[in-house]
């Protein structure tokens, strides 16, 4: 990890989110975390993707339905930070 992500992921937990990687399988979404847990997200979650250097929040619903045209679900295996229960 470059040193520049490191520090936009420490401001990230320092702010109160959990980060991690998205995971998209059939109607489960997910974000996998660093020591291996999975941390399982629903409707009441605050979820934000970064897009280079910005954060866009999508619900649970976008990401099961926002695919690449081959048909893969793309939010899957981008960064991601989480407030449980915040929306």
């Amino acid at each position: 990890m470059l040193l520049s992500e490191h520090m936009k992921e420490t401001a990230d937990i320092i702010s109160g989110f959990t980060t991690g990687t998205m995971f998209v399988l059939g109607g489960i979404v997910g974000l996998q975390l660093k020591n291996g847990e999975q941390l399982f997200l629903n409707d009441s979650d605050l979820i934000e993707v970064r897009n280079d250097t910005q954060y866009i929040r999508v619900s649970v619903q976008q990401i099961i339905e926002t695919r690449t045209d081959e048909g893969w679900p793309l939010f899957g295996g981008v960064y991601t930070r989480v407030k449980k229960g915040r929306v």
